[in-house]
């Protein structure tokens, strides 16, 4: 253990804490540069000292004398920080937030209004599994987006609808392939948090959202991030290996979007397209995995929706931070649609459901497919007509309930193809273009017993 220097901290509390009149106990979370976890166990002791003094010109500013006992990975964080710029001789503004072991008692005026605008807004730090993590390994936990799995489901779904989709009728998805996927989407997930946030550090340090993520905040270097980041793709490479030669092809083919996604932001108000391909790339690769190629009568569509769904999804959470996005001119689609964007939303989820219609059609799923994903539609519109984009926690409440949407159409899809013919099945549709009769039809047949190569045959007439 190493001891640090008493250093003086001009603490000024964040909107989820009250101003403390006496000594209590509390947990230390100094902008990012301890976790909550090693703080709680580095303070060594404190003393509280009066701002109620001629020169204090913020009465909502205190001042705390902190002796710390800090371990080696711990001291190198301190260093950084108080070498800084931001940090004049020994004195540092770090918001912060105080977990008491007793109530602390406050002026009635300074105490949390629900109707008040900061009730609408998120902490900065929220108590996670990470935080109980060792010290050294946290920063690298969180610039990965362990904490916070909702990215992963959101990119392993797209890959789990296109997996089932190429299921053979009767049967379930190949279980194997799923993992696979689930083990591929989160390791891409975190190397892109990772590229990303080694390309937005400037911008994560002027966002209260964001400026305490690793980079940001100094925890992580960008050497060390490029080390993990290598790491990561190294093993995704690995875990790709595993597939057939048409998937690993189309798989390397996106790449290329992964990269230039974190640039976006700069240079158009619509990064959240982009995203959408990035993101929904599984709905082909899903299918090449089980078939060996891809039907682009059903993947296409299926990409159409899962990169429309994108934009409903990412648009909501992009509302969250335009405020800061304005100040610092970062673009997004919260920006472009401003108070249309319940409207064109509203567009986009229509146009979500509607491909994934057509791509059941092309696929010759049967009815129930058609009423799980009326039942997505009226998850969709739900979200749409109860989010407050004012209100960050509400965008990050039906941003998140995304994962409610997917899991619909998974379960949907999986029926579907259950409660088909084990033998065959046949969908006839008719197409009315003026004087133009079209019929197209779609017979889906098992493989024979024994034929590995392909779970279906599929025979098209027009």
């Amino acid at each position: 253990m190493k001891r640090a220097t008493t250093t003086l901290f001009n603490v000024v509390p964040s909107s989820t804490s009250r101003l403390f009149t006496s000594n209590q106990s509390f947990n230390f979370i100094n902008h990012g540069v301890l976790s909550s976890s090693s703080s709680r166990t580095s303070i060594r002791s404190y003393s509280m000292i009066n701002n109620n003094n001629n020169n204090s010109n913020n009465n909502n500013t205190q001042s705390i004398t902190i002796d710390l006992n800090i371990n080696r990975s711990s001291s190198r964080s301190v260093n950084r920080l108080l070498n800084s710029k931001s940090c004049k001789s020994s004195s540092l503004v770090i918001p912060c937030r105080f977990n008491t072991t007793s109530t602390p008692s406050a002026p009635k005026d300074q105490s949390i209004d629900d109707n008040d605008s900061n009730a609408n807004s998120l902490p900065i730090h929220t108590e996670s599994w990470v935080d109980k993590a060792p010290a050294r390994l946290q920063p690298y936990l969180r610039l990965s987006r362990l904490d916070k799995p909702i990215g992963t489901l959101l990119l392993l779904y797209p890959c789990l609808w296109s997996t089932a989709i190429a299921a053979t009728p009767g049967q379930l998805p190949n279980f194997t392939l799923m993992m696979m996927f689930g083990a591929g989407a989160f390791l891409m997930r975190s190397a892109g948090c990772v590229i990303n946030d080694m390309v937005d550090y400037k911008f994560d340090r002027k966002v209260d959202r964001t400026k305490l993520r690793p980079i940001a905040s100094n925890q992580v270097t960008h050497k060390e991030a490029l080390a993990l980041l290598a790491g990561q793709l190294a093993i995704s490479f690995g875990l790709l290996l595993n597939f057939n030669v048409y998937t690993i092809l189309l798989s390397l083919a996106s790449v290329p979007i992964v990269i230039i996604y974190p640039f976006m932001k700069r240079y158009t108000y619509y990064p959240q397209f982009v995203l959408g391909c990035a993101f929904n790339w599984g709905a082909l690769v899903g299918y090449s995995a089980v078939q060996g190629y891809c039907d682009w009568k059903i993947c296409l569509p299926l990409y159409v929706a899962g990169i429309s769904w994108t934009m409903v999804y990412d648009t909501i959470y992009a509302h969250m931070d335009k405020k800061d996005d304005l100040s610092i001119g970062v673009k997004s689609t919260a920006l472009a649609f401003g108070e249309k964007s319940r409207l064109i939303l509203t567009g986009f989820s229509v146009a979500t459901i509607a491909a994934l219609n057509l791509a059941g059609l092309a696929a010759g799923l049967p009815t129930v497919y058609f009423v799980g994903t009326t039942i997505g539609a009226a998850h969709l519109a739900w979200q749409i007509g109860s989010v407050d984009f004012s209100s960050p926690k509400s965008c990050m409440k039906f941003f998140i309930s995304n994962r409610t949407f997917a899991l619909i159409i998974l379960v949907t899809i999986i029926l579907a193809r259950l409660i088909e013919d084990d033998e065959y099945t046949t969908a006839e549709y008719e197409f009315e273009l003026g004087p133009i009769k079209l019929k197209y039809s779609n017979t889906f047949i098992p493989a024979i017993k024994g034929n590995d190569n392909n779970n279906n045959n599929i025979v098209n007439n027009i």
